[in-house]
């Protein structure tokens, strides 16, 4: 099968099961199979697929089809311009979470309180806002907390291949329970925000794939 083909074939097949941006979908699972960029895609479209190569897309279109993020089949999503390792075990990083760092340090350029700053990601998942914030503030403190056992190993991951694990203190604690008592300059988070009671405001992607500790927030 041509890879021109098997794209379009990919995008009926998820248009059909109400997936958003399907071609998106389809070109983004394409090129995890593929291992190559999007300008690649264009640039050979007679491109031949091998039997494996076919049977793996049709297999990562086919886990589209269900629902299930495309981040979480090919474990990857970019943030702040770092490609973040992600599982169904953490919530995946939005583009919008991006204002929460953004704030952090434009609060932090314009403190004076002292020459180092001190902060905590509470609920840290990924560690994307964690990671994000030490990437820019070189002196920092940076403290991560999240509940989740498994949340944290992704993060500790994330640290660790891009270069922070020395920079950030990650914790399993419930909110600040268990994390050393000490002031911080910074307490950021970006919080369950959905009610138990609403599900149905979510998307299929959120109510079904994602953790639910992560974006449920009891009934209110």
């Amino acid at each position: 099968m041509h890879l021109k083909s098997a794209l379009a074939a990919a995008i009926e097949h998820l248009t059909v099961n109400n997936v958003g941006s399907p071609r998106l979908n389809a070109e983004t699972l394409m090129m995890f199979t593929l291992g190559c960029d999007r300008a690649y895609l264009y640039a050979h479209p007679e491109r031949e697929l091998s039997a494996d190569e076919e049977r793996r897309f049709l297999e990562y279109v086919a886990e589209r089809a269900t629902g299930k993020p495309a981040q979480y089949i090919t474990g990857h999503q970019e943030f702040w311009g770092l490609d973040l390792l992600v599982s169904p075990a953490v919530l995946i990083p939005r583009p919008e979470t991006e204002h929460v760092v953004e704030t952090v340090l434009g609060l932090a350029q314009d403190s004076a309180t002292k020459k180092v700053p001190s902060m905590i990601d509470i609920g840290t998942g990924s560690g994307c806002i964690a990671i994000a914030l030490a990437s820019e503030l070189a002196s920092a403190e940076v403290h991560a907390s999240d509940i989740s056992a498994q949340a944290l190993e992704i993060a500790c991951a994330n640290a660790a291949r891009l270069g922070f694990a020395g920079r950030i203190q990650f914790h399993h604690a419930d909110l600040l329970q268990g994390v050393p008592q000490q002031p911080f300059d910074f307490v950021v988070s970006n919080p369950p925000y959905v009610s138990e009671a609403e599900p149905e405001k979510t998307q299929r992607e959120v109510r079904e794939f994602e953790p639910r500790v992560a974006v449920f927030g009891g009934e209110t």
